[in-house]
């Protein structure tokens, strides 16, 4: 029964690993398997180093010199080894490079859909330019009407205003005019009395 569960588990965390993931573990481990390899072969270094050393001291220069070439081809491996791993480590870090700009050239192409988008709901270029156009034409119109609002009270007709003031002072002065002039001596009361 556990196991049902588990392998479901398993199924659902590799459909997240991709080859490519895979792929960078598989390097990785091998360069890490290579590690111990060196290190194995430096104590073996090490060791034959030994070997002669101690086979000279007893007299067996020859043993010694075939230490020394043991020691002499376990070098090479080593130096063989190193040249793996830095090759692995390259292909490593080329392969999460790709990665890496595969992850962006994705973003940038979801970046574009969602521009495309938005440019869509907007209704394109001819949308943007029809309604830049129909606001222009109503900025015009409103324009037009401030201009009609403020001509009508500026350009008023010049001569009927002043027709209209030359009227209102010839009344003015035909009041005055059809007025009895004011005494300038007391008048008589109705008391016999003078006011004045």
């Amino acid at each position: 029964m556990g196991n049902k569960g588990s392998k479901s588990k398993k199924k659902e965390a590799d459909a997240r690993i991709s080859s490519t993931d895979r792929a960078v573990l598989d390097l990785k481990l091998q360069r890490d398997k290579l590690h111990v390899y060196k290190r194995k072969v430096n104590s073996m270094m090490a060791r034959e180093q030994e070997i002669a050393k101690e086979l000279l001291k007893g007299g067996k220069k020859s043993m010694a010199l075939l230490a020394l070439k043991k020691k002499k081809f376990q070098a090479k491996l080593l130096q063989s080894t190193d040249e793996k791993i830095s090759r692995i480590e390259e292909m490593c870090n080329t392969v999460e490079s790709a990665q890496r700009d595969q992850q962006i050239l994705e973003a940038i192409r979801v970046g574009k859909e969602a521009l495309e988008e938005i440019n869509r709901e907007m209704g394109g270029v001819e949308a943007v330019e029809k309604l830049l156009l129909e606001n222009e034409e109503a900025v015009s119109v409103q324009k037009e009407i401030e201009a009609m609002l403020s001509g009508k009270l500026d350009s008023i007709d010049d001569e009927a205003m002043e027709r209209e003031l030359e009227a209102m002072d010839a009344a003015q002065k035909a009041q005055t005019q059809t007025l009895p002039s004011v005494p300038s001596e007391a008048l008589p009361s109705a008391g016999g009395q003078v006011v004045a």
